[in-house]
């Protein structure tokens, strides 16, 4: 795929202290010699030396001053710096392969997959609540969900009836406010980014 971005991020919510160490060997590792890349730059050198005031800063920190923790901080963020220039070059020559980019030792951003319509969702019930007027719907987890659309109309249905929607996070809901004595029907539907809805079969049930 011609369409994948380097990962530009090597900030401390990415990378521990030590990890940054660790990927800047081996980016220096998978760029030497790689046919990829025949002019890197900056020069692996620099990435090198950087790396090197870096790890010899980051040891005097555990029993270090609060002065060797800033200098620590200062060259982390050289060594940051001068990774993202990197990372501008491996874009750049590898046109946005891939496998051109991860045989540079970066990383690639994960591309979004389009998911489309949602599953039907299964094994859709309805149990009485706990308070006078409420019931529990219930489905199983529909994949790619992120979150669900229970309906419910008063019987009976016409194609006149309003659908009135509840909204959750989790495929399991309790309703109240209900009418007891009356009688509804209940639909689910998993929800995504796709505006479409599969509704489950629907349910009828007295509240009571």
């Amino acid at each position: 795929m011609a369409n994948s971005k380097v990962i530009r991020d090597f900030s401390s919510s990415r990378h521990s202290d030590s990890e940054l160490g660790v990927k800047a060997n081996h980016v220096v590792s998978q760029m030497t010699n790689n046919p990829h890349f025949p002019q890197p730059n900056p020069p692996l050198a620099d990435i090198s030396a950087a790396n090197t005031n870096y790890l010899a800063a980051l040891d005097k920190v555990e029993n270090g001053t609060k002065e060797d923790t800033v200098v620590k901080n200062n060259l982390r963020k050289v060594l940051e710096l001068v990774l993202k220039s990197e990372t501008d070059y491996v874009q750049q020559v590898s046109l946005g392969d891939e496998a051109i980019i991860l045989s540079s030792g970066f990383d690639v951003n994960k591309k979004p997959t389009v998911v489309g319509p949602l599953d039907k969702p299964t094994n859709f019930n309805i149990t009485v609540g706990v308070n006078k007027g409420s019931v529990v719907a219930s489905c199983d987890v529909v994949p790619h969900a992120s979150f669900y659309e229970f309906e419910l109309t008063e019987m009976p249905v016409t194609s006149n009836s309003v659908w009135l929607k509840k909204t959750s996070t989790k495929h399991k809901l309790l309703i109240d406010g209900l009418t007891s004595g009356k009688q509804y029907m209940f639909r689910v539907a998993g929800a995504g980014s796709d505006p479409s809805r599969n509704y489950s079969d629907e349910i009828s049930s007295f509240v009571l």
